[in-house]
């Protein structure tokens, strides 16, 4: 029973182990992956190709043409 105890807590330890470095890997994936997609956003010049348009900025306009904040929201409540 002792052995079957320190065993489990082996396993355990090891499936945590294997958890943080699947996370840690995957975050280290991510970095390289955004390093290579910013590495081609300048043309021969060493301008930047393209404008720049924030997450926030394209979330907005994405909000405007659903028209989730359009005039007529709440019209039928009235």
């Amino acid at each position: 029973m002792l052995a079957l105890k320190y065993l489990l807590m082996f396993l355990g330890a090891a499936l945590f182990g294997s958890a943080g470095a699947l996370v840690a890997y995957d975050i280290f994936l991510s970095a390289q992956l955004r390093w290579l997609l910013r590495r081609n956003t300048a043309d021969a010049s060493g301008a930047e190709v393209g404008a720049f348009v924030s997450r926030s900025a394209r979330r907005i306009d994405f909000i405007y043409k659903m028209n989730f904040l359009g005039g007529n929201v709440g019209q039928a409540l009235r």
